[in-house]
């Protein structure tokens, strides 16, 4: 009887210690970037300034959005202010174990095509194509849920390119962001994303 609860005793310690290591090692990693997306900037800035007391800072950008190829257009200027906020992750790796690394640059007199797929252009919404010499596998934050083509032109580039207005909204909030991205649930897209550089 001794012997049988001794060794129950020792299984639970053990478990515990299991329990302890695996929580350790998988538990929850909070992040603090939130990126919001909508054809109606005024949604963008509304959430925004909703939430101001949680946010530490932000930067909102406009853009051009082609609906059907999911298609994010930005000219250079703006793109260095997401790139400000770790914004464009490099997706590097494989299938089961992808790392994403923080852009810190990027071309200024170059079309850049950052997307999934192994493309060398992209159309926009009068389906004059942009070339580009640039394609890397590069996402919004570390998602392609809602962004499949992210293109940065240059300002004459950009001009010519035919796209619906959009809203990009990248902030570093206070709190863990999945813990506050529910109060930015009026705009049209929200994702969360690890604005550190690591």
């Amino acid at each position: 009887m001794l012997k049988k609860f001794l060794i129950s005793i020792l299984s639970l310690i053990v478990l515990s210690i299991g329990g302890l290591f695996l929580y350790n090692n998988f538990k929850h990693k909070p992040v603090y970037g939130i990126i919001l997306l909508d054809k109606d900037g005024t949604k963008v800035n509304n959430s925004i300034n909703a939430q101001k007391k949680d946010i530490e800072k932000h930067v909102v950008v406009e853009g051009k959005w082609v609906e059907p190829t999911k298609t994010l257009a930005l000219n250079v200027t703006d793109a260095q202010k997401i790139i400000a906020f770790n914004g464009f992750k490099k997706v590097t790796g494989s299938k089961d174990n992808y790392k994403f690394e923080p852009i810190k640059k990027i071309s200024p007199n170059e079309v850049s095509l950052f997307s999934k797929e192994s493309t060398s252009m992209v159309t926009d919404e009068a389906y004059k194509a942009f070339p580009s010499p640039i394609n890397e596998y590069v996402t919004l934050g570390e998602s392609s849920a809602h962004v499949n083509n992210l293109l940065v032109l240059p300002d004459k580039q950009y001009n010519a390119f035919t796209g619906s207005p959009i809203s990009l909204g990248v902030l570093k909030v206070k709190s863990d962001a999945s813990k506050v991205l529910i109060n930015y649930n009026k705009v049209e897209m929200n994702q969360l994303y690890d604005e550190s550089g690591t």
